[in-house]
Order: structure tokens, then C-alpha cells, then sequence
């Protein structure tokens, strides 16, 4: 490339940066002329109540006041613990969606119109807002809650509670993805028996050195791991100054070793591995890693409780597994003999972004071997029964569909099949019901605000009931209970199937925090799971004795599982192995085992138990002792800044003020604050009023294929719930004549969604001193439907008219068409979004327009059009991304496809042609119909308007290489560099009019030559190759908020390859 190319090629760039450094936006948005998006669904309405604390609001819906105010009562008697830890309080009061079900909060629309943009969860830290859905536990559920707001709290620490600062912060300041979401995690729940069976997977099956390198649930995971040791081995209030020192020096490595005395960053790496390692390694000599019969591999390891279910059947035959792996749930049967597996029921999971974690579908056998699956299907839950497993003659004998219930977390069915015994939530409360196969109805047992799970008949009965309950005492219908009464264990408990039953038995009294989950009981024993000695194994409980027994010592935690006593015994169960739930099988179990091994807690890593919201009354004498001596002698009038106390009244003044967007007062003030918290007020609830709220303003600089360069400011507002949007905006040329106008409003309510939207579009063409102005105006009315939340159908009916006025000679009339039209657009998506510009899965677009002439019919066209694209993972963050489009326009006054060239470039180099120019203007055209027009990019080597015709066919295909991220998998704090892509990529396309590209009869391959004044007219026909080719390579970042992309592409036509032409471009994707 010469001198002068290069010259030419800068020059552009660097007056786009001047500009970018005088505007006052940071980001811009430049997909494709194409939209996609997924959707929600909702199968129900919502009337929202609001309820106020001193720091948040709760919004809740029919059926969820009493969630909403023990979710108000736990976020507030917890807030000055997360902030005591955090060393923070946040400017503004928090507000909480919450949901009465996980399914529910799918059907929010909150997020939904930058879900392709921006992660859900970033959206709503960004909005100081938590989403949170009642898990079907109040143990559960309140931990889920404490995280979301801890998480919340640490990215308003880091990056400001004011737009100014986070703008500051997130330009200048990076960490890795377990920093934040490890606190948060670290927060609500300390250190568990959960986190530790991760920890000893990971070391042992995992060759990860670096936690920078972990995303997602791992990344939370090894993030708490590592406060967690912080905090144990160099102290709680450690982590606030971490944090804080990180927001003013912005680098995490240097505010952990500064602030913890570490030589280096790798040396606290190395300490934080060995701490780990030595715990597993104490526990291994007590404890055993099994050899199972057979073991499958199944979904991989999420953060929440989300696990498989596993099931023997009563002739040991067969083992039932269920899981949930990208958006579908699988039922499979498994030999438990030969270890083969297959598939009997499958169904798709309406799930968008992540947001809600749905439960795998429930199972039971009943003694004729009829395995009966309860699966949540939309806002369904249906209920199949088969028989003849395991034959080519498996059918389902029952199907009912069960109503009534929010949530059912868990089940068993009797052995005559005649009853299901269910643990379920409705409006946000946890009950155990008993429902009849035959009728579908359910008949509830309990009914307060404890939690009753994981029930299982007693052999040979189809009423009485063993469970796992968070209540205090063994009576019924005495209260409902509040949050102070629910206990953070759980217990044993027999119900005898009696609906007004006032007593149930407590058979095994849990404490600390000990999770018992029910496998199998009869009138003698009660097999279960707990981890009371920290490792989750099984325990045998004797009825008559009143004693426990410990039947299993395996190293791992034992997530789910079911035994069958028959013949020798087996033993089906889940577990966690490199990362994913493992499900396996033992041809043997010995009932009658009696193991005395210890509690791997008293080896391992304790809880913080003032972290975790347990009281911390231990004081450290030789660090009191050593304050004592440190004392030194004062003179009159000098104050020893180490050691003094505040005056009471004054104390009293500080602490009645409003504490928001300060760093936490000590901790005699905070423990005063929560002894005043404990008598919590909640005001309300008020109507919710859905006031409008400025969602997004973002000014963009666009290069127009016929105006040019231009500016472009448009605006979205919303009410909170975004069910109601509101978008205009504006784009205006560089001469000030050429202009767009648009507005639009979408109501998202309900299933069906409506729209109706306004466009203007201004033209100017000053052509050989005969101006002309072109007008073009718009409006549309939509309906959507959507099937699921990858896919929808839209139909919009439209007017449009255009009107070409002759600026030059005033006398000439106006030229004027109008059309009544009708869009019908099917849409697919379910791609996900791993990065900027970096995507996986597939969506594509159909549309069929159709615009019949009012003014004229012989104006009369229609077009059908696709656009499809599929971005496949190849290797860690490398993408291969594929677009296949394509157009074609009929009917008396079809339109033209334009070929050629990159959408969005700066240059905005276009061929012309002596014939059939669709970009032709002059005193005596008339062309409107570039309103009309699509432009066909990319076909890269070549100007806009290369070709065109009615009809066009375009494909694109990139290898896309994030090289920086993909060769250091440390924390990138330069967006430039962590966004920096080089690419290789190839083009194909055509566009004709007429029959097809290879015909003789198109204008490809027919040229005019003479006519007019020439006496000579001939028709000269040319078989050249009809596609045109480009190949090159290419780089895209973002520099100063803009995603700005260069190629350098060689072109092929007919053989011949042309000079290279060099491409700068805005804008993401194709």
C-alpha cells in the first residue's frame, strides 16, 4: 500500500476520533439494517403493589404480599451486615422485583430491549435494581436475596452511584469476573459444605491455575473460595479494604497484596491453593472415592441448587435420570446393568438470559415399574405417566395437567401409583400437598411459612408422609410463622396424610445449618441425606432407638440420590465430577453400615460466622492485652487519636442521619443501627403507576449510502417494568437538508404484543443546479406474537407515500405515490452473546412485503427476503460466523437490490453505470423508488452499487479471533485491547434482473448497446461468471466508544482479481 493510501486511510480515522473525543457519547450502536431479539412470553397479567423500607422497595405482585414482606424483613435486617462487611452504604434505595416463581420471572420484559447488548445482570446493577424469584425455600431464597444485593451493593462501590463516576470507573477500571460475584457470594452465605465439594473437584480434576480464567458459575465459585480464605486467614474487615482500595487504584492483584502484606500476587495465588489442598487432603483419609458400577455425565455445574433427579425402579432394572442442558430438559432410562442410556421424554425450557434457573423434571416409580414425570412445560405443569419402560411398547398410560400451584420443587409417587406427594409453593409460600393421579387435585397438609421439602411416602402407604421442614416445633396451625421464627436448619418430620392434623412427629432434630433431604423410609427406618459432618452422605435414622447411623463415607457430596433395599441393595445417585453432575450406579448397598469417621469442618475451613449472619462473640485476648499496653500516658488537653470514645449525644445526632453513598461507620454505630432495625417498618403497599423513566439516549455518527455523513440522537424511555416503550429519534446530514424522523411505541403487556410507529425521511439532490427534494413518510402498525422466546411472528399493515418536489422549476408538479401495504416477518433467535461482537447460536429473518399501488396499482410490488446467521464456537472464544441472504421483488413496479461494498463506510465509495442506476439522480429522473431500495452488504473488494437488480444472493463467512483475550486469559483493563479482533473472511454474491444469475436473459449477462440518437441498437448477450468474489483479512476494536472495524479485501470478478480496496467501517456484526 503507498504513502498516499495510507494517508488516505487515516486521515478519516483520525477525524472520527477528534470527534469522538468532543462528544459526549461513549457508545454506539451499528448492527445490520436487520433486527432480531428474542422475546417473552406471558401467559398471565400482574398488578404491582409497591412496599418501602428505610432502604429498599418491594415490588410485588397478586399472591406475593406475604413473600414481598419477608423478602422487605430479610433484606433489611441484613443490610447493615452486608454493608459492615462491604465498608460500604449505597446512595440510593434499592428496588426489588419480586417474583412468585421462577416462571414468572420469565415472563418479565424487564431487560428485554438490550438483552443483545448488555448481560441481564449488568443491566440491573446498572439500574441499582434486583430481579429475584422465590426458589421454592425460604433458606434458599433468602440467600438468593442477600447475594443479589450484596453484588448490587459491591458494583455501586466500585463504580460509583453516580453517572459521572461510573462512567469513570468503567472506562478506567476492569476486574476479572469472580472479584464481584465471589464477595457476593462469599456474603450471603460464608463457608458452606457446597463450596468445599467444589474446591476439592476442582484441584483434583481441573488443570485451571489462574481464577481469571474462570467465568460464569465457576468463576462465582472460586471467587467466594477466595474471600472466604481472606477472611479466615488475615480477617473479615480485610475485604472492605480490598474493595476500596481497588476502586481508588483500579487493579485488584495490587490492592490484595498491598493490603494483605503478600510479596506477590502468585505467592497469595500459591497460599490460597495450599489452603485448600490441605483441607482435601485431611479429608481423605476418612474419606472414600467409590468405584461405581457405571457413571453418566450429564448437565454441567451451575452456582444454585439446580440439579438432576435420579430414580430406581422397584426391580433395580432401571435408573430414571432427568436433567437441564442449553435450554432443554431430558428424561432418559438407564440399563443399570450394561450402563446404556436413552432418551424417553425431551421438551424446550422458555428461558431468556439466563435469568431463572428451572428445575428438572420430577420422578417416580411405582411398584408395577410405571415411571411417572412431572415437568414444567411453559406455564404448565403436566404430569406423565408410562408404563412398559424399557420396551418398544412404552407409552403414556396418564397425562393430567396439575393447576393451582406456583412451583413444585420436588416429589414422590405411592407404590399403587394413586397419589403424588409434592413439595410446592403458592404466592410465594412453601406447602406439602397430596395430589390424586386421577383427578389432578391438589389437597394441602400444611399451610405457614415454612418450608416443606423433599417429602417421600412410607413403604406400602399413600398418606403418610416423611419430610425435611425449617419449622421451630412439631404443632400445626398454632401461627404462620415469621421470619424470625424459621430456623436455618432443617429437621425430620412425619406427617400422616391427615389434612387438619394439628401434630407431626419430629423423628431427627437438625441444627447449625444442616441440610436433610428424605431417600426412602418405612415404619422402621428413614434413610436421608445430610451434611451435618460437612460432606454430604447418607444416614440411616432408627425409629425405635431414636438414633442416627452414617451408611456412606464418599469424599464428594452426594447432591441427589435413591436407594432400593431389594436383593443386595443399590444405590443411584448424583454427584459433582470436573465440573458437571455425574450420575452413577452401585449393584450394591449395605442398609445396616455403621461408619465413626469425623467432621471434615474441624479439618477444613471454617464459616465466618458473623459474614455468614450468625453473631460473632469471640474476642481475641492477646490482640486486647497488647491494646492495653499500647496505651500511652496524655497531657492536658491531648487526645490519644488511637483510643478515645464519641460523647453519647453527639453519637446519637450522627447515627439519625440518613447514611447513603458513605463508607460504613464503625462498628459500635452499625451495631446500634441493627439493634434499632430489628423492629423493621414497612409501609404500603402503593399502586405501582408506571411512570416513565429515561432507559437509554445514545448519539451516533452514520455514514448513509446516498446522504452521506450524518448524526444521528435517538432516545428510549420506558416505565420500570418496560411493558410500555417509547423510541424516537433523529438522524440529520452534514448540508442540514437531508434528514430522518421516526418515533414509535410498543405495548408488551400481555402474550400479544402491539406497536405503532411514525417515519419521515428527507432527501435533497442538488443535480447540474436543478435541486429536487424527496419526501417519504410512514406509518405502521404492529401485532407480535411469540411462540416461545426464540421465535415470533409479526404482521404490520403500513401506509406510506412519497413525493418528489422540483425545487427548480416551481411551476412543474409535484410527483406523489401512495400504498397500503402489509409486512408479515417471522423472526428466530437464540444466539448468545459471550462478548462485544462476539456471539453463538443461530437466528435468521423471513419477510414477505407486499405494497399495493393506491395512487397508481401499476406501482404495485411486493419482496420476499431471508437473512440468515449462525455463529459456531471452534475453540475457546474463537467464533466462525456464517450470513446467507437473500431478496427478490415482483410485481408490476418491483425494486432494487443494491450489491456492494460495507454498510457504514466512511469512504462511501459507489460505482456508476451509464444504465439501470438505481443511484442515478437528474432534472428529468424521477427516483423515488430509492426509498425503497435495500442495500446488499458485505461483498468486501469491491464499491456500493457494484451490481443490482431485483433480485441478489449474498454470502459472508468470518473467522473471528479475539487475539489479545484468546493468548492472555489474565484481566484486560484496555477495552482496545480486550475487545481487539483480527479476522479473515471470504464473500460471494450476485444480484440480476430477471430470470435467474445463469440465464441468458438478465442483466448480467445482456448489454444495450446504442438507442436513442445512435441509429444502431444492438443486444449483445455475455456468459461471464455472474458471482463476484471477496477474500482479505481484517481487524475490529473500539476505539474511544466507538466498535470501529478495518478490512482489506481483494476482489474477484470474472476471473480477474482486482486491486485491493480498504475498508473503514462503525458497527458490530456483518
Amino acid at each position: 500500500m503507498s504513502i498516499r493510501s495510507i494517508f488516505k486511510l487515516t486521515l478519516p480515522v483520525n477525524l472520527l476520533i477528534l470527534i469522538g473525543l468532543y462528544t459526549d457519547t461513549i457508545a454506539q450502536r451499528y448492527p445490520s439494517q436487520e433486527t432480531f431479539g428474542k422475546n417473552r412470553v406471558q401467559y398471565r397479567t400482574f398488578d404491582w403493589k409497591i412496599f418501602r423500607t428505610t432502604n429498599f422497595e418491594i415490588y410485588h405482585y397478586q399472591g406475593g404480599t406475604a413473600l414481598a414482606k419477608l423478602a422487605a424483613q430479610y433484606a433489611e435486617s441484613e443490610f447493615d451486615r452486608i454493608t459492615d462487611v462491604l465498608g460500604w452504604t449505597p446512595y440510593n434505595r434499592v428496588k426489588i422485583f419480586l417474583y412468585n416463581s421462577p416462571s414468572d420471572l420469565e415472563q418479565s420484559n424487564m431487560g428485554l430491549s438490550t438483552l443483545d447488548n448488555l448481560e441481564d445482570q449488568k443491566l440491573d446493577l446498572a439500574q441499582s435494581r434486583v430481579e429475584v424469584a422465590y426458589t421454592g425455600d425460604q433458606i434458599g431464597f433468602r440467600k438468593t436475596l442477600v447475594k443479589d444485593i450484596s453484588l448490587l451493593f459491591v458494583y455501586d462501590m466500585l463504580y460509583g452511584g453516580n453517572m459521572k463516576e461510573a462512567l469513570q470507573s468503567s472506562l478506567l477500571l476492569t476486574v476479572p469476573e469472580w472479584f464481584m460475584s465471589g464477595t457476593a457470594a462469599y456474603i450471603s452465605e460464608g463457608w458452606s459444605p457446597e463450596l468445599s465439594d467444589y474446591m476439592r473437584d476442582f484441584f483434583k480434576n481441573r488443570k485451571i491455575r489462574k481464577p481469571t480464567l474462570m467465568t460464569g458459575n465457576d468463576a462465582t465459585l472460586i471467587g467466594h473460595s477466595i474471600w472466604n480464605y481472606i477472611a479466615e486467614r488475615y480477617g473479615k474487615d480485610k475485604i472492605s479494604d480490598i474493595l476500596n482500595l481497588t476502586r481508588i487504584i483500579r487493579t485488584e492483584q495490587t490492592s490484595i497484596t498491598s493490603t494483605l502484606g503478600v510479596p506477590s500476587y502468585n505467592r497469595f495465588l500459591r497460599d490460597w491453593r495450599a489452603y485448600y489442598l490441605d483441607a482435601n487432603k485431611n479429608a481423605e483419609q476418612f474419606y472414600i472415592d467409590p468405584k461405581p458400577t457405571w457413571k453418566h455425565q450429564l448437565n454441567e455445574f451451575g452456582s444454585t441448587d439446580v440439579n438432576a433427579v435420579v430414580k430406581l425402579s422397584p426391580d433395580k432394572k432401571w435408573t430414571a435420570v432427568s436433567e437441564i442442558k442449553k435450554g432443554r430438559y431430558r428424561v432418559y432410562i438407564i440399563d443399570s446393568e450394561r450402563g446404556s442410556r436413552k432418551v424417553i421424554r425431551q421438551g424446550k425450557l422458555e428461558v431468556v438470559g439466563g435469568r431463572a434457573k428451572n428445575l428438572p423434571p420430577l420422578l417416580g416409580w411405582t411398584r408395577t415399574n410405571n415411571l411417572a414425570v412431572l415437568a414444567t412445560e411453559g406455564d404448565r405443569k403436566n404430569l406423565y405417566v408410562y408404563e412398559n419402560v424399557g420396551t418398544k411398547k412404552l407409552r403414556v398410560k396418564v397425562k393430567r395437567n396439575i393447576r393451582g400451584l406456583d412451583q413444585i420443587v420436588d416429589m414422590d409417587i405411592s407404590q399403587d401409583g394413586t397419589m403424588l406427594a409434592v413439595s410446592a409453593d403458592k404466592g410465594g409460600q412453601n406447602d406439602l400437598y397430596l395430589i390424586s393421579v386421577a383427578r389432578a387435585s391438589a389437597l394441602p397438609l400444611t399451610n405457614d411459612l415454612y418450608d416443606d421439602l423433599s417429602p417421600r411416602f412410607v413403604q406400602g402407604s399413600s398418606r403418610r408422609v416423611i419430610f425435611a421442614s425449617n419449622r421451630p416445633a412439631d404443632t400445626l396451625g398454632t401461627g404462620k410463622g415469621d421470619y424470625k421464627s424459621i430456623t436455618p436448619y432443617l429437621s425430620l418430620y412425619e406427617h400422616d396424610g391427615t389434612p387438619k392434623s394439628d401434630r407431626i412427629p419430629k423423628l431427627m432434630q437438625g441444627s447449625g445449618k444442616t441440610k436433610v433431604m428424605p431417600v426412602y423410609a418405612n415404619d422402621k427406618e428413614v434413610i436421608y441425606l445430610s451434611n451435618e459432618k460437612g460432606i454430604n452422605n447418607l444416614y440411616k435414622f432408627d425409629k425405635a432407638s431414636g438414633s442416627s447411623s452414617q451408611l456412606t463415607n464418599y469424599i464428594f457430596n452426594i447432591r441427589n440420590a435413591d436407594v432400593n433395599l431389594a436383593s443386595g441393595g443399590a444405590l443411584a445417585y448424583t454427584y459433582l465430577n470436573d465440573g458437571y453432575y455425574t450420575a452413577a450406579f452401585t449393584n450394591s448397598f449395605d442398609p445396616n453400615a455403621s461408619l465413626n469417621v469425623p467432621s471434615v469442618t474441624e479439618k477444613g475451613p471454617k464459616v465466618d460466622q458473623k459474614a455468614a449472619g450468625q453473631t460473632d462473640t469471640k474476642i481475641d485476648s492477646a490482640a486486647k492485652a497488647k491494646a492495653q499496653e499500647s496505651r500511652i500516658v496524655l497531657k492536658d488537653g491531648e487526645v490519644d487519636t488511637d483510643n478515645y470514645e464519641f460523647d453519647e449525644d453527639v453519637l446519637k445526632t450522627f447515627e439519625s442521619r440518613q447514611r447513603r453513598g458513605t463508607f460504613a461507620s464503625s462498628p459500635s454505630a452499625l451495631t446500634r443501627t441493627k439493634a434499632v432495625r430489628e423492629n423493621i417498618a414497612i409501609k404500603g403497599p402503593y399502586p405501582y403507576k408506571g411512570l416513565f423513566i429515561n432507559n437509554d439516549a445514545s448519539s451516533d455518527w452514520r455514514i448513509d449510502p446516498v446522504r452521506g455523513f450524518g448524526f444521528s440522537q435517538s432516545i428510549s424511555m420506558n416505565d420500570l417494568l418496560e411493558n410500555h416503550v417509547i423510541k424516537a429519534g433523529i438522524f440529520i446530514n452534514s448540508n442540514f437538508r437531508n434528514s430522518d424522523l421516526f418515533a414509535e411505541y410498543w405495548n408488551n403487556t400481555r402474550r400479544i404484543d402491539f406497536g405503532a410507529r411514525v417515519d419521515r425521511k428527507s432527501l435533497y439532490i442538488d443535480s447540474e443546479g436543478a435541486p429536487q427534494k424527496y419526501r417519504y413518510n410512514q406509518f405502521t402498525f404492529s401485532v407480535s406474537y411469540p411462540f416461545s422466546t426464540t421465535s415470533r411472528i409479526t404482521v404490520s399493515p403500513m401506509y406510506t407515500s412519497t413525493r418528489m418536489i422540483d425545487v427548480y422549476i416551481l411551476a412543474n408538479p409535484d410527483l406523489t405515490s401512495s400504498y397500503g401495504g402489509l409486512r408479515t416477518e417471522y423472526v428466530f433467535d437464540n444466539t448468545r452473546v459471550n462478548g462485544l461482537n462476539m456471539l453463538e447460536g443461530t437466528r435468521f429473518k423471513i419477510r414477505y412485503d407486499n405494497q399495493l399501488g393506491l395512487t397508481n396499482t401499476n406501482q404495485s410490488f411486493n419482496r420476499v427476503s431471508l437473512d440468515f446467521r449462525h455463529y459456531q464456537k471452534i475453540h475457546r472464544d474463537l467464533i466462525l460466523a456464517i450470513r446467507a441472504s437473500a431478496s427478490h421483488s415482483g410485481g408490476k413496479a418491483p425494486k432494487q437490490n443494491i450489491l456492494g461494498g460495507m454498510e457504514n463506510w466512511i469512504s462511501n465509495k459507489k460505482d456508476s453505470r451509464t444504465a439501470n442506476d438505481p443511484l442515478q439522480f437528474g432534472p428529468t429522473i424521477d427516483n423515488r423508488d430509492i426509498f425503497f431500495a435495500d442495500f446488499a452488504t458485505n461483498l468486501r473488494g469491491f464499491n456500493l452499487n457494484r451490481l443490482s437488480g431485483t433480485s441478489y444472493m449474498l454470502l459472508n463467512a468470518e473467522l473471528r479471533i479475539p487475539l489479545i483475550k484468546y493468548l492472555y486469559r489474565g484481566a484486560i483493563t484496555s477495552s482496545f485491547l480486550r475487545n481487539f479482533q483480527i479476522v479473515g473472511f471470504g464473500d460471494i454474491g450476485t444480484a440480476w434482473t430477471g430470470k435467474g444469475p445463469f440465464s441468458e436473459n438478465n442483466s448480467l449477462n445482456t448489454q444495450i448497446i446504442g438507442g436513442d440518437e445512435d441509429p444502431f441498437r444492438a443486444t449483445v448477450t455475455d456468459f461471464k461468471n455472474p458471482y463476484l468474489m471477496g477474500y482479505g483479512l481484517g481487524a475490529r476494536t473500539t476505539v474511544f466508544g466507538f466498535y470501529v472495524k478495518f478490512d482489506y479485501a481483494w476482489g474477484v470478478d470474472n476471473g480477474y482479481t482486482n486491486k485491493p480496496i480498504p475498508y473503514v467501517t462503525l458497527g458490530y456484526d456483518f
